[in-house]
């Protein structure tokens, strides 16, 4: 059995990679990913349409889990990161 520290050392910088910050959202290339998970199907589709009309995105990409419980294929989600440059995300539950 592992036993480990729960504090975290704030006064060290964080490690891993950089993202920039968008000044805005509006116009930019959105992508939307959706766990399908059963307590977000009327949710989810109302929450797309009001991100779409307030932000007026570029492009709309989507990603639909084929699986609540399961991650998505790193090559899949590689791909569509790519082709966006924000994305909203729906874990449910």
């Amino acid at each position: 059995m592992r036993v480990r520290d729960p504090l975290a050392d704030i006064n060290k910088a964080a490690t891993g990679k950089t993202f920039r910050a968008l000044h805005s959202l509006e116009g930019k290339r959105m992508g939307l990913l959706w766990s399908q998970h059963a307590s977000s199907v009327k949710f989810w589709p109302v929450l797309e349409k009001v991100a779409e009309r307030r932000f007026r995105p570029s492009e709309v990409h989507r990603l639909y889990k084929q699986s609540t419980w399961n991650v998505v294929a790193p090559a899949e989600l590689a791909e569509f990161v790519r082709k966006v440059d924000y994305v909203v995300v729906g874990v449910g539950g």
